[in-house]
């Protein structure tokens, strides 16, 4: 199994917003529904693989995108990642 990444939201437009940024960044994103098990205050999250990670959090420590959670998703399950900004 692939590692990747899920981004989590506060809100569908924050979602939007850093999904446009992200990519106006030349950052590869995926919008994927938000597994209902992680999360339920938004159903939508950004998928990213790993080679793309380092590129979203510092897009995250430049206040570029606001997001609530990364959960790290690989064969050992999903977890949450010690970033946590909202």
């Amino acid at each position: 199994m692939e590692k990747y990444y899920l981004v989590t939201f506060q809100n569908t437009h924050e979602a939007m917003k850093a999904e446009r940024e992200a990519l106006r960044k030349r950052v590869k994103v995926v919008v994927v529904p938000t597994p209902t098990h992680i999360t339920k205050s938004c159903g939508i999250s950004l998928k990213i693989d790993d080679e793309n990670i380092k590129s979203t959090i510092k897009l995250i420590e430049a206040d570029i995108i606001k997001v609530k959670k990364i959960f790290a998703v690989d064969e050992e399950g999903i977890r949450t990642m010690s970033i946590e900004l909202i």
